[in-house]
């Protein structure tokens, strides 16, 4: 992705959040973004031929037609200006940016956690509601994954803030120690 492909995705993203926030339809749009999102993301090849300038018109019309036949005007309208200005290749980092605007919004933070075991869903539920502390947000989605090399404990990693609570850290921190 280029420099202007990101900031062009940046550009669309703010417009679409400034409509929807306007007109009071930001969880709808929003939602109506994800599920155009899974769509695109399972079948990149469409992005593709939308893109393709050999194919006519019609045909991406027909391509487009079982998404946007019960789909809402807004995003009617976002794929007609995407098509119009050749943005396909650029639509799902354009829904990625308008969901960064919308998480930002509404304090939701994404962090990655690491544990050496399978949490259950109570373990979860509590990280989340001390890291929604420690970082002042109002929802964090976990994307958690085990590592077995942290031996005990977790990791969480957000874009601000790295909590390390790892057996692994701990015993290098002492090993540090006594070789110092």
């Amino acid at each position: 992705m280029t420099l202007d492909s990101l900031s062009a995705a940046k550009k669309y993203a703010k417009a679409m959040f400034e409509v929807l926030s306007d007109s009071d339809d930001l969880e709808t749009g929003y939602a109506d973004l994800q599920e155009i999102r899974k769509i695109f993301a399972a079948n990149p090849k469409l992005i593709d031929v939308l893109d393709d300038m050999r194919v006519s018109d019609d045909q991406k019309k027909s391509l487009l037609t079982p998404i946007t036949t019960n789909a809402s005007d807004f995003i009617n309208n976002f794929l007609k200006v995407v098509a119009s200005y050749r943005r396909f290749p650029d639509i799902l980092t354009i829904i990625d940016q308008f969901q960064n605007l919308y998480e930002n919004d509404k304090k939701i933070v994404r962090a990655d956690l690491y544990s050496a075991t399978e949490l259950d869903n109570d373990q979860r539920d509590r990280l989340a509601k001390a890291f929604e502390k420690r970082v002042g947000a109002a929802k964090v989605i976990f994307n958690i994954k085990v590592d077995k090399s942290l031996i005990g404990g977790i990791v969480i990693k957000s874009s601000d803030v790295i909590i390390d609570g790892s057996v692994r850290t701990r015993i290098n921190k002492v090993e540090e120690l006594l070789l110092n």
